[in-house]
């Protein structure tokens, strides 16, 4: 049993968000030919595999969904530490640690391997799978296994997106002055876009960076028409520290005067929570330093049940998604010793 091999055949499944029967077919056939002794539970959220005397103290998590694959995906390397393809990185990686670690150091963990984590939030296969992990008394930890390089990343930013609706009024392009163009007033908002662009926050000794962004512009029916509207897609990766609604309340304020605020979704962040005792022993037993996420990531929902959680994962996360996305195997293979480290003195 090969980890390297391992992550091989998983890259070698299509698994795009939406199609992930097949990965989840392996995992388990994975689990049955290594004579993996417990349960698998398995529903439309994906798998829970619990070893037989296992503690059930640690989850070990991972999504086995990837984005689609860009038709200028490289899938072959001259470099023989590399694996490469869609996924590589986000996250079939840290899912190859996951499996190997069940077969070997079973005796305090159990593995999760959730589907569409590359979806909508409602989609997301964790939210199915959480409510049998909370029923378990003796969970005590989780480790979010996504890319960070085998380093430790504590918390995580909240994600929000709204919708603004700036109105104008139509007219024959001809006759500009009948109408009014709402595009001219795209700079007002980008100005405060971009005074409020990035906010550094020192949080537990961890530098986070809360950041205001425009993703998407949108205007115009015709070349000869002036537009009637535009709308533009904000983006808000908020402090942990804040909520849903005050993070919604901080947009109002910034850009409620310019037009019609829509909220689409507001996802809230995680505390780093330094001070756990399961977070402080990873990292004294890894000797890694940690690191805050400047992201979301599923550590949210571990976060709000109050359960101690942290992100560890081999893969540089600024691969993922990339037509590039590579994994170093030694990496890899470095990113399970320091798992089995800690599982074995726990």
């Amino acid at each position: 049993m090969n980890l390297v091999g391992t992550l091989e055949d998983l890259i070698s499944i299509n698994s795009v968000t939406g199609d992930e029967q097949s990965i989840l077919n392996f995992i388990e056939d994975f689990l049955i030919k290594n004579k993996f002794n417990g349960e698998v539970v398995r529903n439309d959220g994906g798998i829970i595999a619990i070893p037989n005397n296992s503690s059930k103290r640690v989850a070990l998590v991972g999504h086995v969904d990837t984005v689609p694959v860009s038709e200028t995906q490289i899938n072959s390397s001259d470099n023989d530490d590399l694996v490469v393809g869609r996924g590589t990185v986000d996250m079939k990686g840290g899912v190859a640690v996951i499996l190997h670690a069940l077969i070997n150091e079973g005796k305090n963990i159990l593995g999760v391997f959730y589907t569409a984590e590359e979806g909508p939030y409602e989609e997301n296969g964790l939210g199915i799978l959480m409510p049998i992990l909370l029923s378990y008394s003796e969970l005590e930890f989780a480790i979010i296994m996504e890319p960070t390089n085998n380093q430790i990343e504590l918390g995580c930013l909240g994600a929000l997106n709204a919708t603004l609706q700036m109105n104008g009024t139509a007219a024959h392009s001809a006759r500009p002055w009948v109408g009014k163009n709402p595009i001219y007033d795209i700079s007002k908002v980008t100005e405060v876009v971009l005074e409020n662009e990035i906010l550094d926050l020192n949080i537990e000794g961890l530098n986070y960076k809360q950041v205001l962004s425009i993703t998407k512009l949108s205007a115009g029916i015709a070349n000869n028409v002036i537009p009637g509207s535009l709308t533009m897609n904000i983006n808000f990766r908020y402090s942990p520290e804040m909520d849903g609604h005050q993070a919604k309340e901080a947009i109002k304020s910034l850009f409620s005067k310019y037009g019609d605020i829509t909220f689409l979704s507001a996802s809230n962040g995680a505390m780093p929570n330094t001070k756990d005792t399961h977070i402080s022993d990873f990292i004294t037993k890894t000797k890694l330093e940690a690191k805050p996420k400047q992201a979301w990531t599923d550590i949210a929902r571990f976060y709000d049940a109050q359960l101690a959680s942290l992100n560890f994962g081999p893969g540089d996360p600024l691969l993922a998604h990339t037509s590039d996305e590579r994994i170093s195997k030694k990496q890899l293979v470095e990113s399970y010793e320091l798992l089995i480290r800690y599982l074995k003195d726990i």
